[in-house]
C-alpha cells in the first residue's frame, strides 16, 4: 500500500514539484523558485527524480537525489528542447520527447539514466510523439502519437523503436500509464459531454471503461496490485488528486462488471491545484537503505488548462 505521494502544485504561482503523507501534510518541497517544474518520475530504487524544468526559458530534462540538500543536474541541454521523462524499470534509462533543431515535432529518445548516449526512437513527419512510459518489463515504450486535424492516439513500439503501431482508437486519447505489461491506461476526452474518463487498452486493442462517465479525469497513475490507480480530475474550478478503484475491490481488468470508488487525497487548498501524482510505496526504516522507493509512472502532458484540462496535445502534433 502507498505511505505517500509526489505531485506537482501552482500555489506558489510557479509549477513546483512537492512530497506528501497521504494524509495530505507536506513532507517536503523537491523544486522551488520562479521557474516552472513538472513531470516528475522517481527511479525504481527511490533514490533520484527526473523531471521537466524551464529554468533558462526552454523545456530540459534535469535529475535531483531526492533529499533537503540535492542540487538538480541538467540532463539535456538547447538547442534540444525535452520534457515528460520517465525510468526505465530498472532504473539504468530515461525515455523522454524532445524537439530536435530542423524537427516539426517532437520525437521519443532514450538514453542512459545521467543524461549520456541518446538515441532517437521515433522520426515520423507527419506527427508528434510524447508521453512515453516503459512497460513493466522493459520490453515495450507506450506513448502518445498526434496528428494533424486532431487525431490523438495511444501508440505502443518495441524499446528500440522498432515495431511501432497504434493501440488505441482515439481521437482524443492521451497519458497512456502501463497497468501491467500487457494493458494500458489513458486518458480519453469526450467533446461532446465536456467529459473525460479513463480506459484501459491490451495489446490485442481491446478497449474497457476504467472510471465513472461523468467527471473529468486524467493522467492515470496505477499502483502495482492492479486494484486502484491515482488519476487528477478537474472539479470544482481547479485540478485535483484522486484515487480510483472497483466497488468490488476487485482487480481493474476482472471480467465482471462493477462500478467505481473515487476518494480524494487530502491535501490543504493553499497548495493550488494538483497533478501529475506518483506514489510512494514504502518508506524503510532509518539505516536500512535508500530513503524511499517510489513507484512512478509519470509521463504526463504539458499544463494546458483549457479544452483537455492539463491535456498537451499540441505538443504532439507535427507544425
Amino acid at each position: 500500500m502507498p505511505v505517500g505521494f509526489v505531485a506537482v502544485t501552482n500555489g506558489s504561482g510557479s509549477l513546483q514539484i512537492s512530497q506528501y503523507g497521504l494524509d495530505g501534510t507536506v513532507v517536503r518541497r523537491l523544486t522551488t523558485g520562479p521557474a516552472n517544474h513538472n513531470y516528475p518520475s522517481v527511479s525504481p530504487d527511490g533514490r533520484r527524480m527526473v523531471f521537466t524544468g524551464d529554468e533558462g526559458g526552454d523545456s530540459e530534462i534535469y535529475s535531483r537525489e531526492l533529499g533537503t540538500a540535492a542540487v538538480a543536474v541538467q540532463l539535456t541541454h538547447p538547442p534540444l528542447q525535452a520534457f515528460s521523462p520517465s525510468w526505465s524499470p530498472r532504473g539504468d534509462a530515461i525515455v523522454y520527447s524532445a524537439l530536435a533543431p530542423g524537427d516539426a515535432a517532437y520525437q521519443i529518445f532514450v538514453a542512459r539514466a545521467d543524461g549520456t548516449h541518446p538515441v532517437r526512437l521515433t522520426s515520423s513527419v507527419d506527427s508528434g510523439n510524447t508521453q512515453p512510459v516503459f512497460s513493466p518489463d522493459g520490453r515495450r515504450i507506450a506513448f502518445l502519437n498526434g496528428r494533424k486535424g486532431g487525431v490523438d492516439r495511444i501508440w505502443v513500439m518495441n524499446v528500440d523503436g522498432a515495431g511501432a503501431v497504434p493501440l488505441s482508437a482515439g481521437p482524443r486519447d492521451a497519458y497512456p500509464a502501463w497497468l501491467d505489461a500487457q494493458n494500458v491506461l489513458f486518458a480519453r476526452e469526450d467533446l461532446a459531454r465536456g467529459t473525460a474518463r479513463i480506459m484501459s487498452v491490451g495489446l490485442d486493442g481491446r478497449e474497457r471503461n476504467a472510471s465513472p462517465a461523468t467527471q473529468h479525469f486524467i493522467e492515470p497513475r496505477p499502483l502495482p496490485d492492479g486494484r486502484a490507480y491515482g488519476a487528477t480530475v478537474e472539479e470544482d474550478g481547479g485540478l485535483h488528486l484522486v484515487r480510483i478503484s472497483r466497488t468490488d475491490g476487485a482487480p481493474l481488468m476482472a471480467a465482471a462488471p462493477s462500478d467505481f470508488v473515487v476518494v480524494r487525497l487530502p491535501v490543504s487548498q493553499r497548495e493550488g491545484s494538483l497533478f501529475t501524482l506518483a506514489w510512494i510505496l514504502a518508506a524503510p526504516a532509518p539505516g536500512t537503505g535508500p530513503p524511499l522507493v517510489v513507484y512512478s509512472l509519470a509521463a504526463a502532458g504539458l499544463l494546458l488548462i483549457a479544452g483537455f484540462g492539463v491535456m498537451a496535445w499540441r505538443k504532439t502534433s507535427a507544425c
